[in-house]
C-alpha cells in the first residue's frame, strides 16, 4: 500500500469537504419575502406602524396618563421585540441579552418581515389585553382585524379560530420552550409567528401583576392570613385593573372651623375633587386616586427613582393668590390657554418632540432607527411618570383648587370656567375651577414638568449622540430649543391653575440625566446593529411583489444574478462540521476498500 498517496488523498478529501457548504449543502426551507408581503400592505414606515398600534390600542387614547404611558409602553416592546428576532446582533430589549428561545436564520433579516412581526406582536397582545378588562378593546380588535384584511394580511387569530395560538400559549405557559421553537421552525420562521413569541414575552412581563403595574387585576390590598400582614393579595373576583396594592386612602380634610385661610395639618392633603361622569347630566363622581402604587412596587428601567424633598410652603394662602392671579392671566391671553391645552397632552408633546428630530436633515429615516428612537423615549417616559408618582403619593398634597375653594364667598378675579371667553370674571371663591380639568392625583410634584424634560432632555442627548442638529418644535409660539420645551410644559401648569409654583422646580429635579440614559440604553439594545436589509423608499431596494414570488432573492431583495441564484444558503457552523466529518469517513473508507 502506498501510504504516500492515502495521505494525499486524505488531505485532498478534507480540503475538499472543508468547503462543502459551498457544494453540497441546500436549506431545508426559507421563506422569500416576495410570497410573504402582501402587495396590498403599505410600505413599511412608521406610518403603518402607528395607524397598526392606534386602532389596536384605543384604551391609551381615552386613559388617564399612567395608563395611557404604560399601555404605549407595553405596545412599544412590540416592535423593538421584533427588531432583535430579525436581526444577528441586536439585543432583546426585555432581557437585554439576544433572543434565546428561537434564532431567525439570516432570510428574515429585512424590514418586510420586521413590519409584519409587529402588526401580529400588536393583534396577539391586543387579544390579552382585552382579556384583562372584558369589553374594553373587542371593538378596537374588530377593527384591527378588518384593517389587516384590507392590507391582505392572514393574522394568527384568538383560540377559537386557530389552533396553532392555542398550541402556543399552551406550550409558552407550561415552560416548554423547546417545543415553542419547534413550532416555529415548522411555521418556517413565519414573521407571525416570532410576533405572536414576542407578545407572549411582553404579556409575562404583566401577568399576575409581575411588574407591579397590576395591569389584569389580579392582585388588591388586604389582610394575608397565613403571613399575618397587610398587602398585596390575590384578588377572587370582580378585579379592578391597575388598581392600589398598597392600601392608599386619601386622608385630606377641610377646615371647617377657625382660618379658612390657614391650611394647616390634614388640610395639606390631597383630597378628592367631584367631576362629573360620562353617563349623562347630572351624575358625579368623586375622583380616586389613579394608580397611587406604582412609584412603590414597579421597577424602574433605568436607575433607581431620586425622591424630592417636600416642599417649603409657609403660607397656602399667598400660593392660592398667586395660582387665582396666573389664571386672571390666562384668561385674557389665548396664546396661554393654547399653550395650556398642547402641553397637558403628554401625547401630543411627545409627538412633536419626535418630529422635531426625525425632520433633521441626516437623520436615518428607515423604519429601524424610528422604531428604536420612539423606545428611547418610552424608557425615559416611564421612569419619569415613577419618579413624579412616588413623590405625590409620598407628600400626598392637596390641589390649589381645593384651597380657594375653601374662602367660600370671597369674591375673586380670575378665570370664569368659560374657555372660550377672552377675559377675567369676578366669581365666588367656593365656584372656583381650573382652566382644564384637575387630575386624579394630587399635587406635588407636577407629573408633567418631569415627564416634558425627560422627552427634552433625551431628544438633546439623542440628536448629540448621532450628531445632528439642535431639534425645534414648530408652534404658533415661540419654542427655540428642546430646554424651552421642559420650561413651557412646567409653567403651563401654573397658568392652568393646576399645580402650586414649588411642584415646577421639583418635577424637574427628579429626572435629572434621565435623558441621557435613555439614549445610552437605547444604544445598548441597538448594540452596534447596522439591521441587514433596511428598507427606504426610494433608496434602491425594491419592496416584495407577490408576481416575483418563488424566485429566490438576496437579504437586500434585489433579484439575484443566475450564479449566486443556483449558489444554496449558508448553513450553521454545526452542521458544515457533522457533514464535513461524515464525507470525510465515508470517502476515506471507500479508500482504503479500494487500496485493499
Amino acid at each position: 500500500i502506498n501510504l504516500s498517496f492515502i495521505m494525499k488523498l486524505s488531505f485532498v478529501t478534507a480540503a475538499a469537504t472543508s468547503s462543502m457548504s459551498t457544494i453540497l449543502i441546500t436549506p431545508v426551507s426559507g421563506y422569500d419575502i416576495n410570497c410573504l408581503y402582501p402587495d396590498e400592505m403599505p410600505d413599511p414606515t412608521m406610518s403603518i406602524i402607528k395607524r397598526a398600534r392606534n386602532k389596536i390600542n384605543t384604551d391609551a387614547r381615552v386613559s388617564e396618563t399612567p395608563i395611557s404611558i404604560y399601555l404605549s409602553g407595553m405596545m412599544g416592546n412590540c416592535p423593538v421585540g421584533c427588531l432583535s428576532y430579525h436581526d444577528d446582533t441586536m439585543l432583546n430589549p426585555l432581557t437585554m441579552e439576544r433572543p434565546s428561545i428561537v434564532d431567525v436564520p439570516s432570510f428574515g433579516y429585512n424590514t418586510f418581515s420586521r413590519a409584519m412581526c409587529t402588526v401580529q406582536c400588536y393583534y396577539s397582545l391586543g387579544v390579552s389585553f382585552s382579556r384583562s378588562w372584558p369589553g374594553g378593546s373587542s371593538d378596537a380588535l374588530d377593527e384591527y382585524e378588518s384593517l389587516m384584511e384590507d392590507w391582505g394580511l392572514d393574522l394568527w387569530y384568538e383560540d377559537l379560530r386557530d389552533a396553532r395560538y392555542a398550541d402556543f400559549r399552551l406550550a409558552w405557559d407550561s415552560g416548554n420552550y423547546d417545543d415553542i421553537n419547534a413550532m416555529i421552525v415548522a411555521e418556517n420562521y413565519h414573521p407571525f409567528a416570532i410576533g405572536h413569541l414576542v407578545a407572549l414575552e411582553v404579556e409575562s412581563l404583566s401577568k399576575n401583576n409581575n411588574d407591579g403595574w397590576n395591569r389584569d387585576g389580579s392582585h388588591t390590598y388586604g389582610y394575608n392570613e397565613e403571613e399575618d400582614t397587610w398587602g398585596a393579595i390575590p384578588c377572587s373576583t370582580n378585579c379592578a385593573p391597575f388598581s392600589d396594592t398598597t392600601g392608599y386612602k386619601p386622608i385630606g380634610t377641610t377646615n371647617v372651623q377657625g382660618d379658612k385661610y390657614n391650611v394647616t395639618g390634614l388640610a395639606q392633603r390631597w383630597q378628592p375633587l367631584r367631576e362629573q361622569r360620562g353617563v349623562g347630566i347630572g351624575s358625579y363622581v368623586h375622583q380616586v386616586h389613579i394608580t397611587p402604587h406604582i412609584g412603590f412596587t414597579v421597577k424602574p428601567k433605568l436607575r433607581s427613582l431620586i425622591e424630592t424633598e417636600a416642599p417649603t410652603y409657609t403660607d397656602y394662602h399667598e400660593e392660592a393668590l398667586s395660582v387665582v392671579e396666573q389664571l386672571r392671566l390666562t384668561a385674557g391671553n389665548e396664546t396661554r390657554k393654547a399653550m395650556v391645552e398642547f402641553y397637558d397632552d403628554k401625547g401630543q408633546v411627545r409627538s412633536s418632540v419626535i418630529r422635531s428630530i426625525t425632520s433633521l436633515g441626516g437623520f436615518d429615516g428607515s423604519l429601524e432607527d424610528t422604531l428604536l428612537l420612539h423606545h428611547g423615549i418610552d424608557l425615559v417616559e416611564h421612569d419619569a411618570l415613577l419618579s413624579a408618582w412616588r413623590g405625590k403619593v409620598k407628600y400626598d398634597l392637596v390641589r390649589p383648587t381645593t384651597v380657594i375653594r375653601q374662602w367660600g364667598n370671597d369674591e375673586i378675579d380670575t378665570f370664569g370656567g368659560d374657555f372660550s371667553e377672552t377675559e377675567s370674571k369676578v366669581i365666588k371663591a367656593k365656584d372656583f375651577e381650573a382652566v382644564i380639568r384637575v387630575m386624579p392625583h394630587s399635587e406635588y410634584p407636577s407629573g408633567s414638568a418631569s415627564i416634558c424634560k425627560a422627552y427634552a432632555d433625551f431628544a438633546r442627548a439623542y440628536t448629540e449622540g448621532v450628531g445632528l442638529g439642535e431639534p425645534v418644535v414648530k408652534k404658533p409660539w415661540d419654542i427655540p430649543d428642546m430646554e424651552a420645551i421642559g420650561l413651557q410644559c412646567g409653567e403651563s401648569r401654573l397658568w392652568g391653575g393646576m399645580h402650586f409654583s414649588a411642584s415646577i422646580p421639583a418635577g424637574y429635579k427628579i429626572v435629572e440625566g434621565m435623558g441621557k440614559l435613555g439614549y445610552n440604553r437605547m444604544k445598548e439594545i441597538r448594540n452596534g446593529s447596522n439591521f441587514t436589509s433596511k428598507w427606504q423608499k426610494g433608496i434602491g431596494r425594491r419592496r416584495p411583489n407577490n408576481s416575483l414570488c418563488g424566485q429566490r432573492t438576496d437579504s437586500n431583495n434585489a433579484v439575484m444574478e443566475e450564479k449566486a441564484r443556483a449558489a444554496p444558503a449558508e448553513v450553521s457552523s454545526s452542521e458544515q462540521i457533522y457533514l464535513r466529518s461524515s464525507l470525510q469517513v465515508y470517502l476515506m473508507s471507500a479508500l482504503v476498500w479500494f487500496c485493499f
